[in-house]
């Protein structure tokens, strides 16, 4: 790792994201923001999160700082937005959330132990864009009744385990 890359805008986007969420997290209730403010804020973070691996991809900026970086800034937002946001989400999202977050992180350090590379999939991306809507739309939801709200969080909820298994599945079955 060299300390220039630091300096690399995908880096510093995802630094960024990790900052002002802590920041968030430490500083303010949620419900001091309107609904659409803070629905606004939390779209920003998660479309921060798909634009630092973009400009990284289409710039070649892709850096080792960043391949480490950018996957542990994810775990840690996605958690500190979760139990920020615990009043007004449901709890079983968060429970379910974290106990996925949990096996990824166990197939992380798998990976980083035997120094094996795994390709990031578009399903997983689609499953982090989804639960980043169903935050915004359960957030919403105590503002405006939105029908099935509970049904399609525990569709999102199956899909994103889904990738969860699948990314396990692919470690077991690929490097035994």
């Amino acid at each position: 790792m060299i300390f220039k890359d630091i300096l690399l805008p995908p880096n510093l986007i995802t630094l960024f994201r990790f900052f002002v969420t802590i920041y968030l997290f430490y500083n303010f209730d949620p419900t001091f923001f309107d609904t659409y403010l803070l629905i606004l804020i939390i779209s920003l973070i998660g479309i921060s999160d798909s634009v630092d691996g973009l400009i990284a991809r289409k710039y070649n900026m892709v850096s080792k700082l960043g391949i480490v970086l950018d996957p542990f800034t994810d775990r840690v937002v996605f958690l500190f937005l979760l139990f920020w946001l615990k009043e007004l989400i449901p709890t079983y999202l968060i429970y379910s959330i974290v106990f996925r977050e949990i096996l990824i992180l166990i197939g992380s350090i798998f990976v980083l132990i035997s120094k094996r590379n795994i390709n990031v999939s578009k399903k997983g991306k689609l499953s982090t864009v989804l639960l980043f809507i169903i935050l915004c739309l359960n957030i919403l939801n105590n503002v405006i009744l939105i029908v099935l709200i509970n049904q399609i969080t525990f569709i999102v909820i199956v899909f994103y385990f889904y990738v969860a298994i699948e990314y396990l599945l692919k470690l077991v079955y690929k490097y035994e």
